[in-house]
């Protein structure tokens, strides 16, 4: 079980499960872990929409794509039009889907997706680098990502509209933000550390991967 994703407003925690034939499956697990529903296989979760009605996944095959799955029609709608998606987060009000895509270089780009037909808008093109794992923070006028730019896997922050980038000198992957914005978790080797968003104060929690911060 890897990836989960919690949504407050319908109470389900999704997550991604490895068959043992390495198939991909998509659960849903209720707050009180009494209830548990399989939803979609050759699929990895991605993230739920504001209102917990949809949540995005992505296709376990060479076309990664995107989609936007209703629970209540329990049908799914392609957003991603040609980008290869390893990674999307869905903005808290609900307007914009940030995404990593695979580069022709093999790297990952970052992107913006609207919901409201608005197209798709390209933050970043830069070769031979990653920045993948993007996550909105409450306001919306950041993403924390993960990086390689600097030589090994580090957490930064984006400006989206002027594009300025920041560096608290965290090591990490997979950054989930505390609610309130003032700290971030992350994975570190096989280990869940957390730090304030300036990249200060670092504690290593417990061996774990993926985490996710919920309230």
């Amino acid at each position: 079980m890897m990836f989960p994703r919690y949504n407050e407003a319908a109470g389900w925690i999704g997550f991604t499960n490895k068959a043992p034939d390495m198939t991909s499956e998509i659960y849903l697990l209720n707050r009180n872990g009494d209830r548990i529903k399989k939803v979609l296989t050759g699929a990895a979760i991605e993230d739920f929409s504001p209102d917990g009605k949809f949540f995005l996944y992505t296709s376990c095959d060479g076309k990664a794509e995107l989609f936007v799955y209703s629970l209540d029609r329990k049908r799914a709608n392609k957003i991603s039009q040609k980008l290869k998606v390893t990674a999307a987060n869905w903005a808290p009000g609900g307007e914009w889907i940030a995404v990593s895509a695979l580069a022709d270089d093999g790297t990952n780009d970052l992107y913006l997706i609207s919901t409201l037909a608005q197209g798709i808008i390209r933050l970043t093109d830069t070769q031979k680098v990653n920045e993948t794992f993007p996550v909105f923070t409450n306001d919306e006028k950041y993403l924390v990502y993960f990086t390689d730019r600097y030589g090994s896997n580090e957490l930064e922050y984006m400006n989206i509209e002027t594009k300025q980038l920041q560096r608290p000198n965290v090591g990490g992957l997979f950054p989930s933000l505390s609610p309130d914005n003032r700290h971030v978790t992350y994975q570190v080797g096989e280990s869940i550390a957390i730090s304030r968003i300036d990249g200060l104060d670092i504690n290593v929690l417990i061996p774990g991967r993926t985490p996710i911060w919920i309230k």
